[in-house]
């Protein structure tokens, strides 16, 4: 590795089994970026960059906090010259925070009080600001909130069907991954969809849809916490608070171990008994992986059909994210049982992964679009140290 000299901007994207980062120049220009995947699932932690590394990350029973210093230290800062400003992906900003903002003691403060609300990503978070503070101390941070894309949301879609003190006192569907449907709604113009009504489908570990008009959310699958809405890599998604009820009573009241079974033992990885990664799934013969995988579809075209419903239509559906931009069979089975709405898969360019899924002549068309939450990160920094 070799230093450089020029100022750079680091994007920091901590999720819940992955850390991806980038650096960018002032004018947004990538230099460097990467992603550590298998975190904190007894796995040994590997990282893949755009120069080609593969590096592994001692023990298989390193997290989050055990794996950054040596990723920013080691590996990032040597590339990176004098870094400027530094940008945090925060899974949860509750209610305060709607917007990007420079961090600070009471900041981190304020989005460690909403640990709670996502204990599968908020710590993870926490620790690549951290990280970043002893790595870089004095070098303004700051902090880019998932949740912040969807405050606009009406509010009949934000509280649910409970006496109303509770929305008042902080219980709504905050929705989440809007760093990524932001970049989605940036990309809509090239795509000549601007004003029209996008389904925009966020596919990797964690999965959520968000229903957009001319850019704007109107519409999310995701909830008050990461759980709701999609069956997701580790998460079931969508649940009968019944259900939820009789789990705890089935744990005799040890809400510990239900909060376990929800955020890391359910999902792809619970149906299927084999693997929360759908690369995995698709590679086997094994009864209860194809079961995961038809279970995945078929609530993802549901919530495709309730988030319609949300927007009163759809123009077009774009795929995003891990699986959305690589599975290409998932996405094929999709817009398989998607062709009710006008819906015409072009197999071929399906396979190819280009950027349009569906024939010339389909009634409406779907697209992908490369996940580029870091840009948005480094975009946010850089207007803030402005």
């Amino acid at each position: 590795m070799t230093e450089t000299s020029h100022a750079s901007l680091l994007a920091l994207n901590c999720g819940s089994s992955s850390i991806k980062f980038a650096l960018f120049t002032p004018d947004f220009e990538r230099i460097f970026s990467g992603l550590v995947e298998a975190i904190g699932h007894g796995q040994t932690p590997k990282l893949k960059s755009s120069t080609g590394d593969a590096i592994e990350f001692g023990a298989s029973d390193q997290g989050h906090a055990d794996v950054l210093p040596q990723l920013v230290n080691d590996i990032i800062l040597p590339r990176a010259g004098t870094i400027s400003g530094v940008g945090h992906r925060i899974v949860h900003g509750g209610e305060r925070f709607r917007a990007p903002v420079r961090i600070d003691q009471d900041v981190r403060s304020g989005i460690a009080e909403l640990t709670p609300l996502a204990p599968g990503h908020q710590p993870h978070n926490l620790a690549g600001i951290d990280a970043a503070t002893q790595a870089l101390p004095g070098v303004p941070q700051i902090a880019c909130f998932d949740t912040a894309f969807h405050a606009g949301v009406p509010a009949v879609r934000r509280e649910m069907a409970l006496p109303r003190r509770y929305a008042r006192g902080g219980l709504l569907r905050y929705g989440f991954h809007g760093l990524s449907y932001e970049h989605v709604a940036a990309s809509l113009a090239d795509l000549q969809l601007s004003g029209k009504r996008v389904i925009a489908c966020h596919l990797g570990n964690g999965c959520s849809i968000c229903g957009m008009l001319d850019g704007t959310s109107l519409w999310t699958s995701m909830g008050f916490t990461p759980l709701d809405g999609l069956m997701m890599g580790q998460r079931p998604g969508r649940l009968d608070p019944g259900a939820v009820l009789w789990l705890i009573e089935q744990h005799g009241g040890n809400i510990a171990a239900v909060s376990k079974l929800f955020y890391h033992q359910s999902g792809l990885s619970g149906v299927s008994g084999l693997s929360g990664d759908m690369r995995t799934l698709l590679a086997s013969d094994k009864p209860d992986a194809a079961f995961a995988v038809e279970m995945f579809v078929d609530r993802l075209v549901q919530e495709i059909g309730a988030a319609a419903a949300g927007l009163g239509g759809v123009d077009a559906l774009v795929f995003s994210g891990g699986i959305g931009e690589n599975a290409a069979p998932i996405r094929a089975m999709t817009l398989q049982r998607l062709e009710w709405l006008g819906f015409n898969l072009d197999s071929a360019a399906n396979a190819a992964g280009e950027i349009r899924l569906t024939t010339a002549g389909s009634a409406r068309h779907a697209f992908i679009v490369e996940a580029d939450e870091e840009r948005i990160i480094a975009q946010a920094v850089a207007a803030l140290l402005t």
